[in-house]
C-alpha cells in the first residue's frame, strides 16, 4: 500500500523482515511506488526496485534525518494536526507541562535554540549528500500518502546510533505515517505478537546481580577493579549491590557464537586468558567453542520437538518434530539447564527442590529421555495459550499432523492502528509518542543509569567517535561497514564450504579508491587498525562509496601465529566503546587496506566444498 519506501541502511535481499517481505514489495512496485536507497552501497535491492541511490557516509544518518525535517518544517509541510493530538514534545505547542520551558524538537531543528539551523546546507558536508537531493526528499516523504521510512538497524549499530533511531521515529512522526496502512512506525513494523514460550518460569527466572552492556565484558575482566560503572553500563539497583562492579572470573555461552561475534576481538582474546572458566553450550564447533574449557554438544532443531516462529514476524506456526535422535553425547539445551539444576541442588542444601521447581513436569530421567515432557508442554502452551488467546479452533494433533497455522486476518496488520484509530494509549508515561523524554530529561546523574552517558531528550545529532569526518581519517582514512552477509546468518553457515565457494568473504572498494592503492579484483589486502588486521580478497566496484570499505560480517576467525586473523572477520577492527544506549558500535571502525602476500584462509575445513570445485575436468 505505500506509494514511497525509502530503504534506510536496509537491504531486503540479504536482511529481510518476514518471509513475505519480497513479495509485499514486488506488489508495491507493480503498483508504482517509487523506492529511494540511503546507503553507503548500491546493494542489490535498490538493483532490483529501480531505487534513487543517495551514497550517505556512514554513521551521519541522524544529520540528514535532521535535515529532512528542517525542510519539513520551514516549509509548513508536517501534519500538525497529527502531532497536536499524539505526540510529545514535537514543538512548543506539545511540550509536557512540568518541560514546558525546555529544548522542543523543533526548536532544535530550526536552530532556534542553538543558533544553528540543521538545514540542508548545514547537513551536506556532515553526510555527503548534495543539499538540493536532501531537499527533494523531504518533499517526497512529507507529499507522499502512505508513505514507508524503514529505518533498518545497520545504521543504529553504531556510535550515537539511538539518535539515528529516534531521529526517524520523529520523521516518521511529523509526517503521520505512524500507525497507517502503507506507512512504517519503526524500523521494520510489528503488529502480531506470538505466543512464544512454552517451557516454565520459576522463581529464579529473572534474577540478576551486575547487568552490564555485553560488549564491555572483556574491558571489565581487563580492569577490573579500576572500572567506573558507566564503562560498562552497569545497571542500577535497589539494593546494596548497586554500583559493585563485578569481578568476573566465568563466562557461560550458550547458543551465540559471541566471542566471534562481539566487537574489539584482539581485547576478548586478552581477557579470556584471565578467566577461571569458560562454557560453550552449541551443536558445532564455533571459534567461541575453540576457547571453552568445557563444551556441552546440544541437540539441533532436527533433533528435538519444537514449534517455530518466522523471522522477525509472521503470523503463522511451524510444528517441527524430532526427525532422528541426537547424536552422540548431544542434548537438549532444556535437558542441560534441567540437570545442571538437579546437581545444584544436589551441592547446596539451600537449594532443596530446585531441580522440580525448574522443571515441573519432568523427573531427573528427563536428562535421558525428554520426548513426554516435551509433547506435555508444547500441547498444554498450544492449549492453554494459543487456543484461548488467540482464537485458534485446531486441535494440537491437528496441528502436528498438518504442520502449519496460518492466522488469516479481516485487514492488514498495522502496528499502532489502534492508537491512531481507536485512540488507545500509547505504551509511554504520557501515552503519546514521545519525541521529548520526560524520562531522560529528569535524569541528573547519568553515571547511575545502564547508559552511563547523557542522552539528550530529544533527537539530536551527535558526531560519532570514529567517521570519515573524524581526523584519524589521516592514518585510516577507510570507514568500514560490516552487513549481513547473503550467504549465512551472522556466523551460522560459515563452516557450511558450499556456500562458501558460492560467496567469497572479501572486502569491497571502491574503484577510484582501489586505483589509488594499486589494487584490482582478487588481490589479498590487509584491512587494519590499531585494534587489530584481518586478510581478505579485495572486491572493486562503482557500487560503493569512495572512502567506504565493506567487508561482512560472521567469518570464523582464523588466527595466524602473529595474531592477524586470515579469515576476514570484520570484528577484530570494530571498537568496543557502545552507543549510550546499549547498541554495539559495528559500523564505527575506521581502517587502513594495503596489498599483502599473507595467504586468505577462508576455512577451517578446505576441502569442504562443493564436489565440483575437487573433482573438475577429469582431475
Amino acid at each position: 500500500h505505500s506509494k514511497l519506501i525509502i530503504m534506510w541502511g536496509w537491504n531486503p535481499a540479504y536482511t529481510f523482515h518476514g518471509g513475505n517481505t519480497f513479495y509485499y514489495m514486488r506488489m508495491a512496485k507493480q503498483r508504482g511506488c517509487k523506492f529511494v536507497l540511503v546507503d553507503p552501497q548500491f546493494t542489490d535491492s535498490a538493483a532490483v526496485y529501480d531505487a534513487w541511490w543517495l551514497p550517505i557516509r556512514p554513521n551521519t544518518d541522524a544529520a540528514m534525518l535532521a535535515a529532512m525535517a528542517h525542510v519539513i518544517f520551514a516549509e509548513n509541510l508536517q501534519d500538525q494536526a497529527f502531532i497536536d493530538r499524539f505526540a510529545l514534545g514535537v514543538d512548543r505547542g506539545t511540550m509536557p507541562k512540568e518541560w514546558a520551558n525546555a529544548e522542543s524538537f523543533k526548536d532544535y531543528i530550526l536552530g532556534t535554540s542553538d543558533g544553528q539551523p540543521k538545514s540542508p546546507e548545514w547537513a551536506e558536508p556532515i553526510c555527503g549528500i548534495k543539499a538540493a537531493d536532501i531537499r527533494k526528499l523531504a518533499r517526497m516523504y512529507a507529499d507522499t500518502k502512505p508513505a514507508a521510512l524503514k529505518a533498518s538497524w545497520a545504521p543504529g549499530r553504531a556510535s550515537y546510533g539511538e539518535q539515528y533511531s529516534r531521529m526517524a521515529a520523529a520523521l516518521q512522526t511529523i509526517t503521520g505515517n505512524v500507525g497507517k496502512l502503507g506507512g512504517s512506525s519503526e524500523g521494520v513494523g510489528k503488529a502480531w505478537h506470538a505466543e512464544s514460550v512454552a517451557y516454565p518460569h520459576d522463581e529464579n527466572a529473572n534474577i540478576w546481580y551486575a547487568s552490564i552492556k555485553s560488549d564491555r565484558w572483556a574491558h571489565c575482566v581487563l580492569n577490573y577493579p579500576s572500572v567506573r560503572r558507566e564503562e560498562i553500563g552497569l545497571w542500577p539497583r535497589k539494593d546494596a549491590l548497586d554500583g559493585k562492579i563485578p569481578n568476573i572470573k566465568a563466562i557461560f555461552w550458550q547458543g551465540s557464537d559471541w566471542f566471534n561475534q562481539l566487537t574489539n576481538i584482539n581485547k576478548e582474546i586478552r581477557a579470556v586468558r584471565k578467566l577461571d572458566l569458560v562454557v560453550c553450550m552449541d551443536a558445532t564447533i564455533t571459534p567461541s567453542g575453540l576457547w571453552a574449557d568445557v563444551l556441552l554438544p546440544i541437540a539441533t532443531h532436527f533433533e528435538r520437538h519444537d514449534v517455530a516462529l518466522p523471522w522477525y514476524k509472521g503470523h503463522y506456526y511451524i510444528h517441527r518434530p524430532k526427525v532422528i535422535e541426537p547424536l552422540g553425547e548431544s542434548k537438549t539445551d532444556f535437558q542441560v539447564f534441567t540437570e545442571l539444576a538437579y546437581r545444584l541442588e544436589a551441592l547446596d542444601s539451600k537449594l532443596e527442590g530446585f531441580g522440580h521447581r525448574y522443571n515441573p513436569r519432568a523427573t531427573r530421567s528427563y536428562f535421558r529421555d525428554p520426548d513426554a515432557v516435551d509433547e506435555a508442554y508444547l500441547s498444554h502452551w498450544w492449549n492453554n495459550k494459543v487456543r484461548p488467546h488467540q482464537g485458534v479452533t485446531m486441535s494440537w494433533d491437528e496441528f502436528k499432523t498438518h504442520g502449519v497455522y496460518k492466522f488469516t486476518f479481516k485487514e492488514p496488520l498495522v502496528a499502532f492502528r489502534k492508537q491512531i484509530e481507536k485512540g488507545e494509549r500509547f505504551a509511554t508515561a504520557s501515552g503519546k509518542i514521545e519525541i521529548f523524554s520526560p524520562q531522560l530529561a529528569g535524569i541528573t546523574d547519568w553515571t547511575k543509569t545502564q547508559y552511563g552517558y547523557p542522552i539528550p531528550a530529544i533527537p539530536k545529532w551527535i558526531e560519532p567517535l570514529e567517521s570519515l569526518n573524524h581526523p584519524k581519517v589521516k592514518r585510516f582514512p577507510f570507514h568500514l561497514i560490516s552487513p549481513h552477509p547473503r550467504e549465512r546468518t551472522h556466523s551460522i553457515y560459515h563452516n557450511i564450504g558450499w556456500l562458501r565457494e558460492t560467496v567469497s568473504q572479501e572486502v569491497t572498494l571502491n574503484a577510484s579508491d582501489a586505483k589509488r592503492l594499486g589494487i584490482v579484483t582478487g588481490d589479498t589486502v590487509e584491512v587494519y587498525n590499531d585494534r587489530g588486521s584481518c586478510i581478505v580478497p579485495a572486491y572493486v566496484t562503482e557500487r560503493c562509496l569512495p572512502g567506504v570499505a565493506v567487508l561482512h560480517e560472521g567469518a570464523w576467525m582464523d588466527l595466524d601465529d602473529k595474531g592477524i586473523d586470515r579469515a576476514g572477520n570484520p570484528d577484530f577492527l570494530t571498537p568496543d566503546e557502545p552507543s549510550p544506549a546499549g547498541a554495539f558500535a559495528y559500523n564505527t571502525a575506521l581502517v587502513g587496506i594495503r596489498k599483502t602476500s599473507l595467504a586468505h584462509r577462508p576455512g577451517w575445513d578446505e576441502l569442504a566444498i562443493a564436489r565440483s570445485g575437487v573433482f573438475r575436468r577429469g582431475d
